[in-house]
């Protein structure tokens, strides 16, 4: 399997394991609050860096109020817009450079490639932080694990 086909696999997780969360707190009116802020923080950050990458929109502010409504708008927008990365993907595409500004004002340029798996990656580490709240609230979260995910077919 090539680079190419790995990373649009690991996106195609990325989204239903996002959905799974995500539909847990939504059976749970987005409590506890700590499990809604991580998973918001998720789709803060997926949001920041694909717009960025896309040229398209501004960053979404980090650690803000969370809700349910923002979780469902920016999960709409994140997995639409990471869809459309993935329709993009290949090697030159992975090597394109983009400029942009932080929060704190600083002008940074970076591949693509970088902030796509850095998303990937952080992403996992606070649905897991909202997936560990969420069970000790007492709502189960079935395993998101890629390895899961993979011997379960992908599912959608």
């Amino acid at each position: 399997m090539s680079l190419i086909q790995q990373l649009e696999r690991m996106c195609r997780w990325n989204i239903w394991a996002n959905g799974l969360v995500f539909t847990a707190l939504r059976a749970k009116a987005g409590k506890p609050g700590p499990a809604l802020g991580a998973f918001q923080h998720v789709l803060e950050t997926e949001l920041t860096w694909l717009r960025r990458i896309q040229a398209d929109g501004d960053a979404v502010p980090l650690w803000g109020e969370a809700s349910l409504e923002h979780c469902d708008a920016w999960s709409t927008e994140a997995n639409r817009r990471l869809r459309v990365l993935c329709e993009r993907l290949d090697e030159a595409y992975l090597q394109t450079t983009f400029s942009y500004r932080n929060s704190r004002g600083e002008s940074f340029t970076d591949r693509i490639e970088e902030p796509l798996l850095h998303c990937l990656l952080h992403s996992q580490q606070y649905r897991g932080e909202a997936a560990a709240a969420l069970n000790a609230a007492g709502q189960r979260i079935p395993d998101f694990d890629y390895i899961f995910w993979l011997r379960q077919g992908e599912p959608g």
